[in-house]
Formats: C-alpha cells, structure tokens, sequence
C-alpha cells in the first residue's frame, strides 16, 4: 500500500512541476515540439504591427495544452522583452502556429528586429 501511494505522489509532484515550467527541457524532449519562426514587423498606415510565428507540435498520445515563455535577447544576452504564448487542447500528433510578441511599441520592434528568441520555460498541463 505504501509503495502505491509513494508512486502517486512521485506522479503527482512531477505534474506539477510540468505545469510549473520546473520540467522544460523533459517537456521539450518527449511532449512539446517548438519551431520559432522569424520575427517580423510591419509599418503600414502609420501602424507598427509585430508578430513571431512559433509552429508547436504535441508528441504525446494525448490532447494536452502548453504555456511557452519565450525571451528576445541582444547580441549581449541581455534581455529585451519576453512574451508567452498559450496553445489549449492540442490533441496527440496536432500542431498549431501561433503567434507571440504581438503587442511590442515601435521603439521596442526595432530592438527585437535583430533579436535572438529562445525557449525560457515551458508547461504543460
């Protein structure tokens, strides 16, 4: 009976640290494929509208949903803006383009032009 529970708990403490982003680099591995696109900035009519495409991708055999933070970094490392992008009930073997870094002003897009993006976190649940 004792082993049962210590095998629950063992299943629950690693859920949650999915769901947390403790286990991002598990989660990238065998659940989560992530594609980051090209950041792209358009000035039309006075508007600055911005976008990176992410493509994801669910390896499991089951509908999941996924949180994914990513950072833009300078050729310093420094950080410029993060943004994180939600994807709901990818069912097994789907994938899904999304966007992020949407919501950037026009002083920030021009940084972020020359930025490099990377994974910071990932959660699953």
């Amino acid at each position: 009976m004792q082993r049962i529970w210590s095998d629950a708990l063992d299943t629950v403490s690693d859920n949650l640290d999915k769901a947390t982003g403790s286990k991002t680099e598990q989660v990238l591995q065998n659940e989560l494929d992530v594609e980051i696109g090209k950041f792209e900035v358009d000035n039309k009519n006075y508007i600055t509208t911005t976008k990176l495409k992410v493509k994801v991708t669910n390896k499991t055999t089951e509908t999941k949903s996924f949180s994914i933070k990513i950072e833009a970094v300078d050729n310093d490392g420094t950080r410029i803006d993060e943004d994180t992008i939600y994807i709901n009930d990818l069912k097994s073997g789907q994938s899904q383009n999304v966007e992020g870094f949407n919501l950037v002003t026009s002083d920030k897009a021009k940084q972020l032009k020359n930025a490099k993006f990377e994974i910071l976190e990932v959660s699953t649940y």
